[in-house]
């Protein structure tokens, strides 16, 4: 008898429901189900998990990301489950370096597919494996732009990708970061001064910044 799904996201009025379903032959599945959402916003989940969907299909075959299964219905789907535990200050730290240079191989990974992840900057989006293993999660802000808008907007959001990898070291490991990172990141702070739609918050990170182009 398969087990009973474990609820790992209760999901919102908004977002889906998202369960780990374990199979009779030991097979682990993550469910996205927005069958239990009111009527009012089931159409947007709908809408907002093809997308996800059909990004995550141009992910196929990459290791360190989710990969897509079954269509259940119009209200679910199933992917394959990526073990390992959040990202935080503390594990980051064990490997800050190796870390951020596979979550940068990620990036340019999903790039290379025309994916661009925009919300790498949530930890809760990062998992590391057993052997600290670097695997991205959640592509429900995501964006493939057309080859229009790609080729317009591709430098900027290739900036808000690697600028969230690039910061868990400034924060996390400041030591480790180059001068040229240091210098990149700064350039992406000036610029997003000027964004009046994103009120500017460095946290301490333009002085930590400041320190380590001083330092080095």
């Amino acid at each position: 008898m398969a087990a009973k799904p474990t609820v790992c996201s209760r999901g919102s009025r908004w977002k889906p429901v998202v369960l780990r379903v374990e199979a009779e032959d030991g097979r682990v599945r993550m469910v996205k189900d927005c069958a239990s959402l009111p009527v009012y916003s089931r159409w947007l989940a709908r809408f907002l998990m093809g997308r996800e969907r059909r990004l995550l299909r141009r992910l196929e075959g990459l290791e360190g990301f989710p990969q897509v299964l079954e269509v259940v219905d119009r209200n679910a789907f199933t992917m394959t489950e990526l073990q390992g535990q959040v990202l935080t200050p503390e594990n980051f730290r064990l490997a800050p370096r190796r870390i951020a240079d596979a979550l940068m191989e990620r990036v340019d990974q999903m790039h290379e597919r025309g994916v661009f992840h925009l919300d790498l900057r949530q930890r809760q989006n990062i998992l590391l494996g057993p052997g600290l293993e670097v695997q991205v999660l959640d592509f429900g802000a995501a964006w493939a732009p057309n080859p229009l808008a790609r080729w317009l907007f591709s430098k900027l959001l290739t900036q808000v990708d690697r600028s969230a990898a690039l910061k868990y070291l400034a924060r996390f490991s400041p030591e480790d970061l180059t001068r040229a990172e240091a210098q990149e990141l700064m350039r992406g702070l000036r610029r997003r001064k000027l964004w009046i739609l994103s009120p500017y918050r460095s946290r301490g990170l333009e002085d930590t910044l400041r320190k380590r182009l001083q330092d080095s």
